[in-house]
C-alpha cells in the first residue's frame, strides 16, 4: 500500500513538474510556412486585387456562414529553459486567438494531437476559423484584411498577438493551462 501511495505521489509530482515547465517556457512564432483558407492560399494574397473572382466567391459564402476551415504550417519555437530540455508534451486540443491591436480578429481549435518538444516545433494544423463578429455580423473584409496582414513587413503591421491555450496530456489524464499564452512573433 505504501509503494502504491509513493508511485501516485512520484507520478503526480512529475506531471505537475512537466505543466510548470511547459507553462513557464518561451514560445515564439519563427515561421508561417502556409496558410490555407477553404481552400485560398492567403500567404499569396497582397492585397484585394490578389484575389479571383472564384475565390472571392468561395470565401464571401464561408464568412456569410462564419463557417472557415484553416490549414497551416507554423514554425513554433519552445524554449523550456536549462534543466527541462528533454521534456515533451502532448497538446491534445489547442484553442488559438489572434488579437490585431489588442481586438481578437480571428479564433479557432486544434484538435488533432500535437507533440512538442524543447527547440524548433514543425506544425501542420487544421482549425475551423470564427472571425470576430461586428454587430452580429462577420464581414469579407476582416479576411482580407487578415491576409493582406501576413504579407506585411513587421514594421509596417499594427500590433499583433497569438495567444494559445492548450489541453496538456498528463499521466493523471488531460490539463487545460488556465490562461492563454502569448506567442512572440
Amino acid at each position: 500500500m505504501l509503494l502504491l501511495v509513493l508511485l501516485v505521489l512520484g507520478v503526480a509530482c512529475k506531471t505537475k513538474s512537466d505543466v510548470d515547465a511547459f507553462k513557464e517556457a518561451d514560445y515564439s512564432l519563427q515561421q508561417i510556412d502556409k496558410v490555407e483558407v477553404n481552400g485560398v492560399d492567403l500567404m499569396q494574397k497582397k492585397g484585394p486585387n490578389d484575389f479571383s473572382f472564384s475565390d472571392a466567391a468561395r470565401l464571401f459564402s464561408a464568412v456569410s456562414a462564419n463557417n472557415l476551415s484553416a490549414i497551416s504550417t507554423l514554425g513554433l519555437n519552445v524554449s523550456l529553459g536549462e534543466g527541462n530540455e528533454s521534456r515533451s508534451m502532448t497538446v491534445t486540443q489547442l484553442k488559438w486567438q489572434l488579437l490585431v491591436d489588442d481586438q481578437k480578429t480571428v479564433s479557432g481549435l486544434v484538435d488533432e494531437p500535437v507533440e512538442l518538444k524543447n527547440g524548433l516545433n514543425l506544425i501542420t494544423v487544421r482549425s475551423p476559423l470564427k472571425l470576430a463578429e461586428v454587430n452580429g455580423r462577420t464581414d469579407l473584409n476582416s479576411l482580407l484584411q487578415l491576409a493582406t496582414l501576413l504579407n506585411q513587413e513587421k514594421a509596417d503591421r499594427p500590433k499583433v498577438v497569438l495567444q494559445i491555450k492548450p489541453t496538456i496530456l498528463t499521466s493523471v489524464g488531460p490539463f487545460e493551462l488556465p490562461a492563454f499564452i502569448n506567442i512572440k512573433n
